[in-house]
């Protein structure tokens, strides 16, 4: 699946939701019917499945092509609307918790997991349609809860794993990775000559959105790299 190339559905449940204007980042389309959020950066609007941002706050109720500076979106939340369900182990089904998180896989598309920490929250899972779709509701409050800490706004994307130095290397792939993510590695089990840390340089981080990024750990000891180390760690990318 992929973002939206059209226009479709606003496919709310009731009476409208709150709406209000939000600023659009220069140069985006965004199309009538698919969720959005803000860039952590500056606030702007874009679609709900790009880096940077903080979780969906609403749905965007016009298409804006290109967007010129300053030009803003009508943007609607507090309310329930229906969205595509994710496939096989990613889909919602009548068991899933009502009030559970629902992630966006694309910007029309629903999974009950963060698919590993690299999709972004959108709202609370909040039953089944007929036909297989999902309702979710979506609000400003749900966004300003679950992607601030202590009232700050922080990245919500978390990611984690555990993985296998191999010669005192591992490559990990599959991840979301911008330029100011923190990646931090802690050893879990020592085997062989392990180092006395494991470092993630600069160089060996490839920026990348939405599953795309990538970096290599490598392991020293006394500033040297250990090359026989195939220690077990876990990793955790934040941001």
């Amino acid at each position: 699946m992929a973002n939206s190339g059209a226009d479709i559905q606003l496919d709310g449940i009731g009476q409208d939701g709150r709406r209000f204007h939000v600023p659009v980042k220069t140069g985006q389309t965004i199309y009538a019917g698919t969720m959005v959020a803000q860039q952590i950066a500056d606030g702007l609007l874009v679609p709900a499945t790009s880096a940077g941002t903080w979780p969906a706050i609403g749905k965007a109720t016009h298409r804006i092509v290109s967007a010129t500076a300053g030009q803003r979106m009508v943007v609607e939340t507090d309310r329930i609307y229906i969205f595509a369900n994710g496939t096989s182990t990613d889909a919602f089904s009548e068991a899933s918790q009502i009030g559970s998180l629902a992630y966006a896989f694309d910007d029309h598309t629903v999974y009950d997991n963060d698919n590993a920490g690299t999709l972004q929250p959108c709202g609370t899972f909040e039953g089944m349609e007929p036909d297989g779709r999902v309702r979710v509701k979506m609000s400003t409050s749900f966004a300003s809860a679950v992607g601030a800490a202590g009232g700050d706004p922080v990245p919500q994307n978390i990611q984690y794993g555990t993985g296998t130095l191999a010669a005192g290397v591992l490559a990990v792939t599959g991840v979301t990775i911008t330029a100011s993510s923190v990646i931090v590695c802690s050893r879990k089990t020592e085997a062989g000559t392990d180092g006395d840390e494991i470092r993630v340089p600069a160089a060996d981080r490839v920026v990348g959105a939405l599953g795309t990024g990538s970096f290599t750990a490598r392991a020293f000891l006394n500033g040297t790299a250990a090359t026989s180390d195939t220690s077990t760690f876990d990793w955790v990318v934040i941001g």
